[in-house]
This record gives C-alpha cells, structure tokens and sequence, in this order.
C-alpha cells in the first residue's frame, strides 16, 4: 500500500437493479487477473441475470462516486458440521484503484460482517501466492496459511498453486 489516501470510497452492498454493474465488474476482474479465480470470463460472461442477482446478496462493493471499484464475497452456510466456519472470496479492485487502501476497506467490512454472525469462529480464503499485494493485505488482517495447493488453477497452459488460509474470528 502506498499509503495514499483512497479518497471518497464507500463500502456497501449494491440493489440488485445494478446487477449490470456488479457484472462489468467481476468480468473486468476475470480478466484482468485471471490467476486469482477459480472461474473464468468465458464461463461466466453468459449467466443469467437472476444469478448475478443473487451473487450480489453476499457481496460486498467498494464505491468512488457511486462507481463500483471493488468487491469481495462473504459466504455463511447453515450446515451443523460446518456452519461455524464463513469464507471470503472474489476479492477485486481495479488497477486504477489498487494501492490506495481500497482492498483493506473491503477487508475490514467483510470481516466485521463476519464477527456479526453469531456462531461463526473462523474465516476462510485461498489465494495465488503469485498476487503479492493479496497475500501482503491476507496477512496484514492476521490471516495465516494452513496448507498449499499444488498446481491448483490452470489459465491457458500456467498452472498456479493456491494457499488457504484463515483467521480466527473467536473462540469455540
């Protein structure tokens, strides 16, 4: 982080009557850095609308005059085995706006998210070792790595590891 300023940015979640714009965005970001998702531009640039729809219910979206610069995923699951454990993922902010303290306002938000949810004690991310500033930011909210996967993500003929990690929001 260069320290700067990121000037006039909210964090909020997004009506799902701009579904259009939470779309541009995680397209721009599959592009972009296509080693840092699990899914692809070509198998995402045809879903539906109802499904981007409902894939902002859990999203989190950084805002610089109302403009959508960056997201990040929270996921809580109701099941009794795992229902202790949420998990943070699809963390995006665009190259303009990269270094400004926009992905630490994400961050902060999702995890305050997290820390509400009753009966959650841990959090969960994976990320490619190769996105330094990722894995700088992770650590940075106390994030430790818990293993490694080998030759995880293929993009074109790369292959990409993946490194999970997770934080504890509370005692069991």
């Amino acid at each position: 982080m260069s320290g700067k300023s990121p000037g006039p940015i909210r964090v909020a979640k997004l009506p799902g009557d701009r579904w259009k714009e939470a779309r541009a965005l995680r397209l721009e970001a599959l592009r972009t850095d296509p080693g840092a998702f699990g899914s692809s531009y070509e198998e995402e640039v045809g879903r539906p609308e109802q499904e981007w729809r409902k894939r902002m219910e859990g999203t989190l979206y950084a805002l610089s005059g109302g403009k959508p610069v960056g997201m990040a995923s929270r996921v809580f699951n109701d099941r009794v085995r795992t229902g202790h454990i949420a998990a943070i993922y699809g963390v995006y902010v665009t190259p303009a706006h990269r270094g400004r303290g926009v992905g630490s306002l994400l961050m902060e938000r999702a995890l305050s998210d997290v820390r509400k949810k009753r009966g959650v004690v841990k959090v969960q991310l994976s990320v490619n070792p190769e996105f330094r500033p990722a894995l700088r930011l992770y650590k940075k909210f106390g994030f430790e790595v818990t293993g490694k996967a080998r030759n995880e993500l293929r993009v074109g003929k790369a292959f990409f590891d993946m490194l999970y990690m997770e934080k504890e929001i509370r005692k069991p």
